[in-house]
């Protein structure tokens, strides 16, 4: 594993970092901006985001943790619990699973490195 790649899974979540591909993909994602600096969060639906600023740490319900910095991909799998602690004012952009244009397609429209 090279460590530019930050691949990190868990049965919770799956960490990235953004290919170029996908960057241009989420061009029309809606963006979610949070300088709180801590809150928790029950995902009732699967969500990508992208980093494009911040700094953030979630610890999951499982007891699995991961960071985000900018230029990071992290898909959240539905029934996930998480404890956010943004050390950095936090900016993504997020597509929910269910929105995107069809189930067939959510390969292409959500692509990661190495897969």
């Amino acid at each position: 594993m090279r460590l530019n790649e930050r691949i990190l899974d868990s049965d919770q979540f799956k960490r990235r970092r953004a290919t170029e591909d996908t960057k241009r993909k989420i061009a029309s994602w809606e963006i979610w901006e949070c300088a709180d600096p801590a809150f928790s969060y029950d995902y009732d639906r699967t969500v990508t985001m992208y980093v494009r600023e911040g700094v953030a740490v979630l610890t999951f319900s499982n007891g699995a943790s991961v960071d985000l910095q900018p230029g990071d991909t992290l898909t959240v799998h539905s029934g996930a619990s998480a404890d956010w602690v943004i050390s950095e004012p936090i900016r993504n952009s997020y597509m929910y699973h269910d929105t995107f244009a069809s189930a067939s397609n959510r390969g292409t429209q959500v692509k990661w490195q190495n897969q």
